[in-house]
């Protein structure tokens, strides 16, 4: 009997167990997203790779640049990752590690996105590529390219973790809305779930634009920068990154499907009931008459 009563029991709330599934891994997927290239095991969700381009006809001249000094021979092949919450340096050469005793794992190293210009390396990669006359003076002004610099424009300027936060917190507080209405006999339930009625798309609306954003974001930097740069800077879109940001968007379309869809059809079986209630009495009252007419009639 106990084990038929526990089948009954999650066969009921099965769609509840669904959503509560499904909220599960959209936190799991958001969290992994957030944390993103802010530490070497996470450098692989990164929403921008930059790295220059060595078909690019000025590759000579960034290497030039380069070995005018021991400590920053090398610095050309660096790859850089941008995410929402950091940013990595991955392949940087072991005798600049040395020399800035650098603690680098596999010769990669993170940091948080605005604190990256009092990092050694934010002023090493600047590269001056010529010198040009201002048309009001004489003087000759520097074209400096930096790509750790753009890599920080991009988690700092262009794609904002805050809308991400919120996405987080709120999908976390609907979980456990979502528990709480899942075990029985707890008091509010009607207006926990008309609450949920109101967050879950709430949340879908907030993270559809996140993610758009995330969409356009990545999208621009892949389009804009290499031109910008003369095709100095290669830039790879984050794949992984993007996948995560779309799968959890659709895991919270299904929960808010899911729970609008509990909703539809505990108001149907509640209509239901109460078209039921007058057949009923309706029913009570015949039975009533009827034998109240025989009771007279044997009378």
């Amino acid at each position: 009997m106990v084990a038929i009563s526990v089948i009954w029991f999650f066969t009921k709330r099965m769609p509840r167990i669904f959503a509560l599934i499904f909220n599960i891994i959209t936190i799991f997927l958001l969290i992994f997203l957030l944390i993103g290239c802010y530490n070497p095991t996470n450098e692989s969700t990164f929403l921008v790779k930059y790295t220059f381009d060595e078909s690019s006809p000025f590759y000579s001249i960034i290497e030039k640049s380069y070995e005018k000094s021991n400590t920053t021979l090398g610095l050309e092949n660096v790859v850089i990752r941008s995410g929402y919450m950091g940013v990595c340096i991955d392949k940087i050469p072991s005798q600049y590690s040395a020399y800035n005793n650098m603690t680098t794992s596999s010769n990669t190293i993170c940091y948080p996105r605005k604190d990256l210009s009092s990092v050694p390396l934010y002023k090493d990669l600047e590269i001056q590529l010529s010198n040009i006359a201002s048309s009001s003076s004489k003087t000759q002004s520097s074209v400096v390219l930096d790509i750790l610099k753009l890599a920080q424009l991009t988690s700092v300027n262009v794609l904002h973790p805050y809308v991400l936060m919120a996405t987080i917190i709120l999908t976390i507080l609907m979980f456990l809305f979502i528990l709480y209405v899942t075990v029985p006999k707890l008091p509010f339930k009607l207006i926990v779930n008309r609450f949920l009625l109101l967050l879950s798309p709430a949340l879908v609306l907030t993270w559809g634009l996140g993610a758009m954003w995330t969409h356009v974001g990545i999208n621009g930097s892949y389009r804009l920068v290499p031109s910008a740069s003369m095709n100095i800077i290669d830039v790879k879109k984050g794949k992984k990154a993007a996948t995560m940001a779309w799968f959890s968007f659709a895991f919270l379309l299904l929960d808010s499907t899911i729970l609008w869809l509990i909703y539809l059809r505990d108001r149907k079986s509640l209509k239901e009931e109460i078209d039921n209630v007058p057949c009923a009495q309706n029913r009570y009252n015949h039975y009533t008459s009827s034998d109240s007419s025989t009771l007279h009639s044997k009378v």
